[in-house]
């Protein structure tokens, strides 16, 4: 009789499942990804502001006018009037370009007397002369600088301080005139001043030259001359002309642009501007145009 065998088969048939079981787990985990990185969050981080290094460009600043220079020589004028410091407003003002115009030759006889002009009518030839004042010897300026070293001082009176009006003055509108007493001496009824009064000068643009300042700055006794030809056909009549000067504001040896002496109490001080002359413009002040022009 011949035994089964399945007892001893059996086993090995369990035996044969387990290895493939075995073999299929390993497969798999040979298999399997790794895990994954992790994703990129989808709200980026915020970096931390950094100090910006860009710098914010500095807006140019507008020349300087009459009214302008007027507003700083004021203030400066009411503290030395009061014996006090000059004020500290004014020093910003150092650096910064400067235009005003001025009139020469005014019809009054006394504003303008710093330049002249001429036509002839046979020639048809015109000319305007007018100077830069000199300085140098006059202790006015010495007590202006005060205590700052100088060779020579030259520059331009502000004729009217009092007004922004850049014009020669209009004449007053003539009155009625009264009627003469009939006992009046028409000898002293009759009588006008042949010539005015200088005007008062109280405020002037000045530059302080040095010992070693380049010669070709100084104006000297050298005038701005102009001379042109006209057309036949031009007439002899008035006229006005005006200078424009550009340059730019300074300061004395404490950095106050604006210094002012009060030698009589019962008087405005005398103030003067430091600057640095830079284009000097002749025009004709009825339409603007330019005549001629020099470097300082």
């Amino acid at each position: 009789m011949i035994e089964a065998n399945c007892s001893r088969e059996w086993p090995s048939r369990r035996s044969a499942g387990r290895a493939l079981a075995l073999a299929a787990f390993i497969a798999l985990a040979g298999c399997q990804r790794s895990d994954p990185a992790p994703e990129a969050s989808a709200t980026p981080e915020v970096a931390e502001d950094s100090p910006s290094t860009t710098t914010a460009a500095v807006k140019a600043l507008s020349a300087l006018g009459r009214a302008e220079i007027l507003v700083a020589v004021a203030a400066a004028a009411d503290e030395v009037a009061a014996g006090n410091p000059l004020p500290k407003s004014n020093i910003e003002l150092a650096n910064r370009s400067f235009e005003l115009t001025m009139p020469i030759a005014c019809g009054d006889g006394a504003n303008g007397g710093w330049g002249s002009w001429s036509f002839d009518p046979a020639t048809k030839v015109l000319r305007v002369s007018f100077s830069r004042q000199n300085w140098a010897g006059d202790p006015l300026f010495a007590d202006l600088a005060n205590g700052q070293p100088f060779e020579t001082a030259e520059g331009f009176w502000i004729e009217r301080p009092w007004t922004r009006s850049e014009q020669c003055p209009r004449p007053a509108a003539d009155a009625e005139t009264p009627e003469t007493p009939e006992k009046a001496d028409s000898k002293i009824a009759d009588v006008k001043p042949a010539v005015q009064a200088a005007p008062d000068n109280r405020l002037a643009l000045v530059q302080y030259f040095s010992s070693d300042a380049p010669r070709k700055l100084l104006r000297g006794k050298r005038p701005y001359a102009y001379t042109a030809k006209l057309a036949k056909d031009a007439e002899p009549t008035p006229r006005a002309f005006r200078i424009r000067i550009e340059g730019r504001i300074t300061a004395f040896g404490d950095g106050q642009p604006v210094h002012c002496v009060n030698g009589q109490t019962t008087k405005p001080p005398v103030c003067a501007v430091a600057v640095e002359f830079g284009k000097i413009t002749l025009e004709d002040a009825a339409t603007g145009e330019p005549l001629a022009d020099w470097d300082s």
